[in-house]
C-alpha cells in the first residue's frame, strides 16, 4: 500500500505541487517473518516433516541445492527456494514475502 505525500518544501522550490509516493507496506524483514511465522504455524504432520527435511534449502546446504549454487541472500529472493517448500506454502494460502 502506499501514499501520496505532499513536498512543501520541493513545491516551493519548482513553483509547483511536488507529490511523492510513500511506500506504507512493512518492511521486507517484517514481511519475511510474518510469512516465515505462518509456514510454522502449518500444523499438519506430514506438511510439517516435509518442512523440516527441506529446512535448509535455498540457503546452499539443502537436499534440493545444487553443489556449485550460491546461495542468494533473503532480500534478494523471489521464491522459498524450494520446490517442496513452496508447493506446500501455496496448498496452506502463505505467499513468498512480497508475492502478495
Amino acid at each position: 500500500m502506499t501514499r501520496d505525500v505532499y513536498d512543501e518544501e520541493a513545491s516551493a522550490a519548482e513553483h509547483m505541487d511536488v507529490v511523492h509516493e510513500v511506500d506504507d507496506r512493512p518492511t521486507p524483514t517484517a514481511r519475511w517473518i510474518d510469512a516465515m511465522r505462518r509456514l510454522n504455524a502449518i500444523d499438519d504432520p506430514l506438511a510439517r516433516r516435509l518442512l523440516a527435511l527441506h529446512r535448509d534449502c535455498g540457503g546452499g546446504s539443502g537436499p534440493c541445492d545444487a553443489v556449485d549454487d550460491e546461495p542468494e541472500p533473503m532480500d534478494a529472493r523471489h521464491s522459498w527456494g524450494c520446490e517442496t517448500t513452496e508447493a506446500i506454502a501455496f496448498h496452506f494460502g502463505v505467499s513468498y514475502p512480497g508475492q502478495d
